[in-house]
């Protein structure tokens, strides 16, 4: 068994920066940030069998220190050969879901900054791949590519978002609609849904892919009046991005919410560390809805 959670000293080593563990599937070579990563186990040799209804890609069942785990083929969600050979488990952790993904191998480590990730229709064009977001390059000769974990994990467990997503909104018209929110977020999944969301409050809503992309857009734009972003991004992270407009002279106040599927201490505390106006784990809209609405209908 190998733990790779190691968040506070990870957030310590400062903005911009990630680890990844890669691992192979098919000979294709893909990453993880650890930050998502419980730990990595043996193929268990047990499954109990799925429920109805569950996707596909579910193999079974495990029992795993009083938890029961979902393993799931990884390699049929990403469209490859439909291989059970794997032998390790990568159990990650986020949205408050565990789950299990067989892989062939767990390979390294790597640390390296977000620059060195572009988003892979910056790299690739036309990639035709749905669940890959991006692709790093911890050295020269090598590209590794990072998933959308968080789409997959919605389409395995759809209710987390149909739950999430009924959040009560009832509580009469907001009195401060209208108002400009840049939202940076690399998951085109969780990009849409959040947009759709502010925009029934009646929000107008900016939308950035990358870090980079908000970067400019709040340089450009300066009538905006708050910023959704994610943690992990291409090209720039959010925590980056709100060192940023932090160091602003004239709107180093624009108000930051900083949005992640990753809820650890060492993830708030960072935020908290770069003036932050909230840290918010993804899906919790509820609270998102409140934050949003605090701090802008105060400000009307």
């Amino acid at each position: 068994m190998s733990k790779f959670k190691e968040p506070e000293a990870y957030l310590k080593s400062g903005s911009n920066e990630l680890k990844i563990l890669e691992y192979v599937i098919n000979g294709l070579h893909l990453g993880i940030n650890i930050l998502k990563v419980n730990r990595i186990l043996e193929r268990p040799e047990r499954l109990v069998k799925p429920g109805p209804g569950a996707h596909h890609s579910v193999m079974g069942m495990f029992e795993d220190h009083g938890r029961v785990i979902p393993l799931v083929n990884l390699g049929v969600i990403l469209g490859l050969n439909d291989s059970e050979k794997g032998r390790r488990v990568i159990i990650t952790e986020f949205f408050n879901e565990i789950t299990g993904f067989l892989v062939d191998s767990a390979e390294q480590v790597y640390t390296l900054s977000w620059s060195k990730v572009k988003g892979s229709e910056d790299v690739m064009g036309n990639f035709d791949n749905p669940y890959v977001l991006a692709i790093a390059r911890p050295t020269e000769d090598q590209n590794i590519l990072l998933v959308d974990y968080e789409k997959i994990v919605l389409e395995l467990a759809p209710n987390l978002a149909e739950e999430e997503f009924k959040a009560d909104k009832s509580d009469g018209e907001w009195e401060c609609t209208g108002k400009n929110i840049l939202i940076a977020e690399d998951s085109t999944t969780v990009r849409n849904m959040l947009q759709m969301e502010l925009e029934d409050l009646g929000m107008n809503i900016i939308a950035a892919r990358d870090g980079e992309e908000a970067i400019d857009t709040f340089d450009r734009r300066t009538d905006l009046d708050l910023v959704i972003a994610d943690v992990e991004m291409p090209k720039r992270d959010g925590l980056a991005v709100l060192s940023h407009i932090r160091q602003n002279p004239d709107r180093g106040k624009t108000p930051v919410i900083i949005y992640s599927s990753i809820g650890d201490l060492g993830m708030k505390e960072r935020a908290r560390s770069l003036e932050a106006n909230a840290h918010i784990t993804k899906l919790e809209m509820d609270s998102l809805f409140d934050t949003v609405k605090e701090i802008l209908c105060q400000e009307s």
